[in-house]
């Protein structure tokens, strides 16, 4: 079957075509030569030399079968000079199974070098061919004998690489061919529609290594050969075109890309391993390095042995874990800072972490402030004797962490000589200590304290580890600033809350009482929830609580103005209704056109003369709660609308009267609202809270408090706050 250059197999998809015209031939040329009980394995070599002439010869260029000797001949040329290679056998490699089935089928196979390619034949006789699991023949390695021509007129030049691992060589060569065998699948799927296109490039990728083919086929015989003397290593030894330096150059840059590839998943194949990619590389680079200097007329430095790349690579990777191990361990410090909210917590987060990322056997974090000492907010690995010094140092002391807070300069001493003579104070302070160091913390030029740590071994802190310990001191530098700014603001956030309400409750005559607040979240913002009792005219007491709309600065000063202008109104004032109306007008008043300062709050008048009766007044507020003597809890819903908004305020009013035993409970919408899962603690939740016996106004404000925080887990959305006022009876 002669070929025409336009019925050339050039892809992997017209050499699907050409395998089944030639197998077609293969049976009929069987046929008219009298052999066609040789037909079937005929067709079966013929499909694979044409196979193998499509994906390693260039395409197929002519298919014939002739009579030989007991049987028949099937020759197939294809356009490359290289002679075929007969793959060992191996659980990874997805090649050469074609020309191992020919050896098989064949009495004889081989190949002949012809004008611009070769002719590839094998004799099938009806007799068992070879073990096509053992190693490649003599015959088959002879065809890479020195006289072989494989054409072209640029001058050979003569590279040594040197000894490398037989197996090592075989694996390696055998994962190309697995990637190049993919690819032409692939692209076989791809234009007959079967899969997704290839990206356009990959053809350039797969010519890049069809380029360097000579070279890798060179070295693959060569290991197959050492394989078949059962030698451990293969000296690797080319004759190869100074044009081969360009070839390898973008067969190194192409394996390169198909590897991202592969990480990607976008293949089967998995990515090159390790020790193919250390391989690779450094032949690649020898290979390179020699024919460019032979091409230039100088004189090629010797080869870098294998082994020893090898171990420059042990080095590499060893450095790029330690890198890699002290990145991940910065990461899982800066995770665990981001939510350490104070000192104490910075320092466990830093301290757990750099001791076990550097291997020392203690570390400490020490703070400036403005006591005398230098206060410890964490440290580990020390026993009680260096903890009690460490807890005594102070900002003058000549020891490592007070020299680096005053000089702002890191301190390394890297062996236990080094350390006594600079810091004699250290002499028998730590028996077990070699090395240590001591790094400042600072933030913006500010000095906040010191980092330290101590090694049981001595210590040459280099370039990266310095740099590691220095990065994990900025970070808790920073953690560390973070932490105190937000103490201070939770302190002055308190401070203002505080300021909100009344310092202590007064005592009532023939009266219990009792008050709580809780403020929301960790307690960095200032609610609106408030409540007051105070003295008013005619020797009643006036009962206030409220919610003012917001957190913050802005709901910190509408309460104030409520709680403020209440007490005002009752020193002139006996009406409830009336003073929630005046209140209702001093929030406008005071209102700027964009301001929401609003709430709700329910105030009341109690008088304690024949019976305990008190007058209320509401405004948008929730129910007031009251627990008779006999254990009935009422609802009583005095109702109205928010305070601030309308000229006209809707303000409810009503009247409770308490008897011996009856509990009152005023609260804000935080305690009814909380919430654990989207389900709210809800008024029915304190009916259940009031069911329980009521010793004491504290005993219940307290239940109330406890109950809605483990409704909650915890941590409130919104601040609460309640009043208790509990006529005590005739045994209590």
């Amino acid at each position: 079957m002669e070929m025409s250059a336009s019925d050339r197999a050039t892809s992997p998809l017209d050499g699907s075509l050409v395998v089944t015209h030639a197998r077609a031939m293969a049976v009929r040329r069987a046929a008219e030569l009298g052999r066609a009980d040789l037909a079937d394995d005929a067709a079966q070599v013929m499909s694979e030399l044409v196979t193998n002439a499509v994906l390693h010869g260039g395409g197929c260029t002519g298919a014939e079968v002739v009579p030989a000797d007991g049987g028949l001949r099937i020759e197939v040329r294809d356009a490359s000079r290289v002679p075929p290679v007969l793959s060992q056998a191996s659980e990874t490699s997805l090649t050469g199974r074609g020309l191992r089935l020919v050896s098989s089928l064949a009495a004889e196979w081989g190949a002949d070098a012809e004008n611009g390619g070769k002719v590839v034949w094998a004799e099938v006789t009806g007799t068992p061919g070879r073990d096509a699991a053992g190693p490649p023949g003599e015959d088959v390695l002879a065809m890479w004998a020195d006289d072989w021509d494989l054409g072209g007129t640029e001058p050979r030049i003569h590279v040594e690489l040197g000894d490398v691992p037989t197996d090592l060589l075989l694996a390696a060569k055998s994962h190309v061919d697995n990637v190049v065998r993919e690819f032409a699948l692939a692209s076989a799927g791809a234009e007959a529609g079967l899969t997704a296109d290839l990206p356009p490039h990959m053809a350039t990728l797969l010519r890049a290594i069809d380029n360097f083919e000579e070279a890798r086929l060179a070295i693959k015989h060569q290991a197959l050969e050492a394989a078949r003397r059962g030698a451990p290593t293969t000296r690797l030894s080319l004759d190869l075109p100074a044009s081969a330096a360009d070839a390898a150059e973008e067969y190194a840059r192409a394996l390169d890309e198909i590897d991202a590839y592969c990480r990607a998943s976008r293949m089967l194949t998995l990515e090159t391993p390790p020790q193919h990619r250390a391989f690779r590389s450094w032949y690649i680079e020898e290979l390179v390095t020699q024919l460019r200097a032979a091409a230039s007329g100088n004189r090629a430095p010797a080869p870098q042995p294998f082994e020893r790349r090898l171990l420059a690579e042990l080095d590499r990777l060893a450095r790029a874990q330690r890198a890699s191990e002290r990145a991940a361990r910065l990461y899982s410090v800066a995770a665990a800072l981001a939510s350490a909210a104070t000192p104490e917590a910075v320092a466990d987060a830093v301290l757990n972490e750099g001791v076990a990322a550097l291997r020392a056997v203690s570390g400490g974090v020490l703070l400036i402030t403005e006591a005398d000492r230098l206060p410890l907010p964490g440290a580990v690995g020390y026993d009680e004797t260096v903890l009690a010094r460490l807890r005594e140092e102070s900002l003058d002391a000549e020891l490592p962490a007070a020299v680096a807070l005053r000089t702002g300069e890191p301190v390394w001493l890297e062996s236990r000589l080094e350390r006594d003579t600079r810091f004699p104070e250290l002499v028998g302070m730590q028996a077990g200590t070699m090395a240590l160091c001591a790094v400042p913390l600072e933030v913006q030029g500010r000095r906040l304290g010191a980092l330290r740590f101590s090694f049981a071994e001595a210590r040459l802190f280099d370039e990266d580890e310095r740099r590691f310990v220095m990065a994990l001191a900025a970070q808790t530098a920073h953690a560390l600033n973070r932490a105190q700014l937000q103490r201070e603001r939770l302190d002055v956030s308190r401070r203002l809350q505080r300021s909100l309400l009344p310092p202590k409750l007064p005592s009532l005559p023939g009266l219990d009482v009792a008050a709580i607040y809780h403020p929301f979240g960790d307690g960095m913002d200032v609610g609106g929830d408030f409540y007051d009792i105070w003295l008013a005219r005619n020797g009643r007491w006036a009962i206030a609580i409220g919610d003012v709309a917001g957190t913050g600065p802005e709901a910190a000063a509408v309460t104030a103005l409520v709680r403020h202008t209440l007490r005002a109104l009752t020193m002139t004032q006996s009406d409830p209704e009336r003073v929630m109306r005046n209140l209702n007008q001093a929030l406008l008043d005071a209102a700027d056109v964009e301001d929401d300062r609003f709430c709700t709050a329910i105030f009341g008048l109690l008088a304690a003369d024949e019976a305990v009766v008190l007058h209320l007044a509401s405004g948008g507020h929730p129910p007031v709660l009251v627990r008779r003597a006999s254990g009935h809890v009422e609802q009583v819903h005095v109702g109205g609308g928010l305070l601030g908004v309308f000229v006209e305020p809707d303000v409810s009013t009503t009247r409770i009267t308490l008897e011996p035993g009856d509990v009152l409970m005023l609260l804000t919408d935080g305690v009814i609202e909380a919430r654990h899962n989207g389900q709210l603690f809800t008024i029915e939740g304190v009916e259940r809270v009031l069911a329980d016996e009521v010793r004491s106004a504290r005993a219940a404000a307290t239940a109330l408090e406890q109950a809605v925080l483990d409704h909650a887990g915890g941590v409130l959305t919104d601040d609460m706050a309640a009043v208790v006022v509990r006529v005590p009876d005739d045994g209590a």
